[in-house]
């Protein structure tokens, strides 16, 4: 039988989440990380989403996304299957890359959006792989704390309550991470 459609609204705010199959390693070089976020900004131009937050990890990525459309989870299976075909031809494999489709959770409230944000940002800190999260090269962190441009990160709809402008919604947001970083 068949799996149900997903059913996204356009409208709505997703935490997005992939895994490696197995919890396997999926990006082990530079290159690799590199070609995801090719593909996700190839994608995003083509389909219309927005990216507010990202992380991506050695075996899974994070993305707190609004679909905008209904073409969404097609947006999400192109960039899935170029990097599995890419990531299969590279390193000669054989098998599932991906651990299934991808996972969506709706962001119901403005509470649980700074949180997730906040979750995908520092999950490198809490993984051991960096100190800091400015310290992690494939996050929207850097984005938002320091003005770093970032060609996929559309601006948070929470980002410009945090102050009165953008140098203090950055010192507010620094200072907003490191505090729940230190609970």
């Amino acid at each position: 039988m068949p799996r149900a459609p997903r059913i996204i609204d356009p409208n709505s705010v997703y935490h997005i989440t992939g895994r490696g199959n197995n919890r396997s390693t999926i990006f082990h070089v530079k290159e690799d990380y590199q070609r995801y976020y090719s593909l996700l900004k190839e994608k995003k131009k083509t389909y219309g989403f927005s990216i507010f937050h990202y992380t991506l990890m050695p075996n899974h990525i994070h993305l707190l996304v609004r679909p905008n459309n209904a073409e969404f989870s097609a947006a999400m299976h192109a960039v899935q299957m170029n990097y599995a075909k890419d990531y299969c031809k590279k390193y000669n494999f054989k098998g599932h890359v991906w651990q299934g489709r991808f996972d969506d959770s709706r962001v119901e409230n403005d509470a649980y959006l700074f949180a997730c944000g906040n979750y995908i940002e520092t999950n490198p800190v809490r993984a051991g792989l960096v100190v800091n999260p400015e310290d992690w090269d494939w996050s929207s962190y850097r984005f938002y704390a320091f003005a770093e441009s970032n060609d996929i990160v559309d601006l948070d709809p929470l980002f410009d309550s945090l102050g009165l402008s953008d140098e203090k919604n950055r010192i507010m947001y620094r200072a907003l991470v490191d505090k729940t970083r230190a609970v």
